[in-house]
């Protein structure tokens, strides 16, 4: 009995042996399979394809691989998700570079908005949001909730990924849907950091968001003292 003969001995279906083997990084396997004649861009019942399977575990070899064998790079799941978002949001550096310059739209957007910059940058990904800011990402695009990468990255205290929006030109005044700015959302968690960099790079200090509260009443509020008297310093009332 041949390998790709083996392959199909178990319950499972050829379509998921073709993804599930892309995601363990089972590169031998993906090639025999594809050499076979295994559709590479068939996808689970999520929209998830073997591509984005390889990319989000960082498996470089498979995913160039499968990008040779013609795998569609800009392909999206059912929640809108490509490849490049798989890899951006899993850090997977390498994968990233690979598929950017495959021709992996930086710019596309997930179903509620998202692009792989913001999945980046609130996950504290510096090595990939460099990558993304050097291809010429649209640093400021919103997600259907309005936030910003910037928005995002300090939201979640990624100082890092803060300092370097701020130095591609990111918005630092930007407002997500709820009138909100990367200061107030740094604030409001208790992110010092970041709130310095936002406040060093202009960001306005007495901003109010559909609460009206500024980034000064939610660090009080929160007992987050250094942060109050970080924006005291700066103007705050």
């Amino acid at each position: 009995m041949g390998f790709f003969s083996s392959l199909f001995e178990s319950d499972e279906k050829p379509v998921a042996k073709v993804i599930e083997v892309s995601r363990s990084g089972e590169i031998e396997k993906v090639k025999s399979l594809l050499a076979e004649g295994a559709d590479v861009n068939v996808s689970g019942e999520d929209g998830v394809t073997a591509l984005m399977a390889a990319c989000e575990n960082g498996h470089v070899g498979v995913a160039e691989l499968l990008l040779t064998y013609g795998a569609a790079v800009n392909t999206q799941d059912k929640d809108g998700w490509s490849a490049l978002m798989h890899a951006s949001w899993h850090g997977q550096a390498e994968v990233v570079q690979v598929l950017l310059k495959q021709g992996a739209d930086p710019n596309v957007k997930s179903r509620n908005g998202v692009t792989a910059l913001m999945r980046a940058s609130e996950k504290g990904h510096s090595g990939v949001v460099g990558l993304l800011l050097n291809r010429g990402v649209e640093v400021d695009a919103k997600a259907n909730d309005g936030a910003t990468a910037l928005i995002r990255a300090a939201w979640h205290g990624q100082a890092g990924v803060v300092g370097l929006l701020l130095n591609h030109g990111a918005d630092v005044n930007a407002r997500d849907n709820n009138a909100a700015t990367a200061l107030i959302r740094a604030a409001w968690h208790g992110h010092i950091r970041a709130a310095e960099l936002l406040v060093h790079k202009g960001a306005d200090v007495n901003a109010r968001d559909n609460m009206n509260a500024t980034a000064w009443m939610y660090a009080s509020n929160n007992k987050l003292s250094k942060i109050a008297e970080l924006l005291e310093k700066h103007g705050a009332r």
